[in-house]
């Protein structure tokens, strides 16, 4: 991807995600045992949750290899992978072919540890995908670069989103529902469906977060603001 396009993404798009919380890189996980009776997470299923109604319409395989390539995009570029990245031993299928607007987010114990998407689509869906992975690994501005010793850390998160709607009123945006971007003379900013749930945010708060976040006072998007909308499709382990 162009580097100018993902410096330009990079300073809006990042704010999409939730707080940037540094995890503690020397903190310990304790793994699962199944000795102990505790049932294992199985990590071969991939969890869907649709923010609305919008859908992209992957099957669990299409699912699948959208998280083998991010995973094995981790892998090669956090350990200074050389050359170009193949996908060729991926099924690649038409839907995945689709220009679709991704986002890749990486969480260490919970917290965010990198993430970097595009709210307009620049490339195909399984492209992009694979952009953002390197993108929120190595890019991530509020981030040092994620270190091999992370990797068997970190918990992946892929969202895709839908076509961006404009509205005519904060009134047509719903909680849990939308994404929503506010635009207001230079001022801009987006957060994506699930950091207002992920905050317990209302409406409002999540309005004035988002003023504060695009530069502008907490009461920003009172007057003057437009508004757009959209709906995700957010895939985890």
């Amino acid at each position: 991807m162009n580097m100018i396009l993902v410096a330009m993404m990079t300073m809006l798009l990042f704010a999409g995600c939730g707080n940037a919380e540094q995890p503690d890189a020397g903190g310990a996980v304790v793994p699962v045992s199944s000795a102990s009776g505790t049932k294992k997470e199985d990590k071969s299923v991939i969890k869907e949750h649709k923010s609305g109604k919008w859908s992209p319409g992957l099957t669990d395989d299409e699912k699948k290899t959208l998280f083998a390539i991010v995973e094995d995009t981790l892998q090669w570029c956090v350990n200074g992978g050389s050359g170009k990245f193949s996908f060729d031993k991926y099924v690649i299928t038409e839907k995945m072919r689709g220009r679709t607007a991704t986002f890749v987010t990486l969480k260490i114990g919970g917290m965010l540890r990198g993430c970097i998407g595009s709210l307009q689509p620049v490339d195909t869906m399984f492209e992009s995908v694979h952009d953002n992975a390197i993108n929120a690994a190595l890019r991530d501005p509020r981030f040092r670069p994620v270190s091999s010793k992370e990797l068997p850390r970190l918990e992946v998160h892929i969202s895709l989103l839908s076509p961006i709607t404009p509205v005519a009123s904060t009134a047509e945006f719903n909680i849990g529902e939308h994404g929503i971007i506010i635009e207001k003379g230079m001022y801009r900013a987006v957060y994506l469906p699930e950091v207002a749930v992920e905050q317990g945010w209302t409406k409002e708060q999540t309005l004035a977060s988002l003023s504060e976040k695009a530069g502008m006072n907490s009461d920003g998007w009172k007057s003057g603001a437009k508004f757009k909308v959209f709906s995700s499709v957010g895939l985890s382990r």
